[in-house]
Order: structure tokens, then sequence, then C-alpha cells
């Protein structure tokens, strides 16, 4: 074992920031092995090691909360939909960002903060931030339906990855969450704008006395024709969450 003379605060200034290969790379390169009396450089690895796994560096109790939503059944049926989706701890982090959300305090709204602040300095993170925002929202379940649909058509895994794709990048601006002081009228607004945008997919939802505004909607489009006349088809789901009524309005071309 070959250790380097220069301290150990020395190698962490020009690992930190590394990548973990090229951070492994300079390790290997200047004789360094094993770490020994380098606490600070091990801890640097292990964070860049986790920070590739959940896309930011969780202490021991996130750990664990990550590794229990992957029981989450939304989350279960993703892996089952796109098993080698590249993003799938992403979502994870989504559901813990959405926990914080749901638990309100001023130190979860400050791990909030700090996750969101990791993800943002990695390549993509655009992306990734749309990404850990989405299980936060109704419409986490609504797109992972939409997606059971096409696999119950035949189309195969590495479709559904691309569709997948799509929708994240679009997900905020093709869904429409209808309030309780909507009306039919701003449905249908929404609808027409994005089919004037020629968008191949797009949704609506309405929960508890929103539900019929979707219904409602609905029918105008059909008995107007703008949807048969534009070359899209609807498909309107009912559900009841608790004692809520919950109505998923999903509006696409046809293929």
């Amino acid at each position: 074992m070959k250790l380097l003379s220069q301290p150990a605060e020395d190698i962490a200034a020009v690992i930190i920031g590394l990548t973990l290969k090229e951070a492994l790379d300079y390790l290997v390169k200047h004789g360094v092995t094993d770490f020994p009396g380098y606490a600070k450089v091990k801890k640097i690895i292990q964070d860049k090691m986790n920070e590739g796994k959940y896309a930011f560096v969780p202490d021991k109790a996130e750990a664990n909360q990550l590794l229990n939503f992957a029981k989450n059944p939304t989350f279960r049926e993703v892996q089952i939909l796109v098993p080698h989706y590249r993003y799938i701890d992403i979502i994870r982090t989504g559901l813990l960002i959405d926990y914080y959300h749901r638990n309100d305090t001023l130190e979860n709204r400050q791990r909030v903060k700090s996750i969101k602040i990791q993800i943002s300095n990695r390549p993509n993170s655009l992306k990734l931030m749309k990404l850990i925002d989405l299980p936060g929202t109704p419409f986490f379940s609504t797109i992972v339906e939409y997606l059971h649909g096409l696999k119950m058509e035949g189309f195969p895994s590495n479709y559904l990855i691309e569709k997948f794709e799509e929708l994240i990048e679009n997900w905020t601006d093709t869904s429409m969450l209808v309030r309780k002081t909507s009306n039919p009228e701003m449905i249908v607004d929404f609808c027409n704008t994005q089919i004037q945008k020629k968008s191949e997919t797009f949704f609506v939802l309405g929960m508890k006395s929103a539900s019929l505004l979707v219904e409602i909607a609905l029918k105008e489009l059909t008995d107007k024709k703008i949807l048969e006349h534009n070359g899209y088809v609807a498909r309107l789901t009912k559900s009841i969450e608790g004692n809520n009524p919950r109505t998923e309005l999903m509006i696409f071309l046809k293929t």
C-alpha cells in the first residue's frame, strides 16, 4: 500500500470536484489504494457513489426510506413497465421529496431544498427536476396507467421508455389539474390549445367536486366533434379514492 505524502485535505480538495470515475482514476494514478487516516477522502468517494445511485447523498435514515419506497405500488408498476429505465432512482427521490412535503417541517423544507440543489448541479438537471416533481402529483399514477394501457396493446418496452421520456419532458405543459373554481369552458380551452400545438398526448384530471367538470367538458368536445375532426381519441377513467371521486381524461392522437 502506497500513500500520498500530501495531507488528506489537499487530496480532498482535488477530488471533490471530479466525477466518481475521475476521482478513482486520480487516486489510483497517485498510488492511493486504501484510506487509513484519510477519512475525509473516503467520505467523498462514498458520497460520489451514493450520488450515482440516488442522485443525491442520503443519510442513513433517508437510505432506509428510499428502500421502503421500492414497495410503493405505482413505483413498482414503473419498474415492471420500464425495468431498464436509467432514472428509476430519481423517481424514488421524488417519492422522498413528496414525503417531506406531506410532513412539512422547517427541517424537511430545508432538506428538500438541499436535495434539489444537489440534483440541479447534475447533467440534464432540468429533466431530472421535472421527474422528481412528478411523484408528488396525481399525474404520476395517470401517466403510469397510460403506459400500462400501451403495454396491454402490445407495444414493446423500448417504445414505453420513449413515451415515458416524452411524457416526463412535457407533463407540466400537457396536464391540467381541474380546480373546484374551474369551469368546463376552461377545460375545453386547454384541450383546444393542446390540439393546436399538436400534442401527441395530454391529460385532464378532476378530483372531488371538480370530477364532474371533466365529464361535462368531454361531452362538449364530443358533441362538437372537436377531437374526432382533429384525429384525437379520448379515454375517460373514473375511480374512487377514499370517498372522493376521481376522473382522469387522457386524450391522444390516433396511431
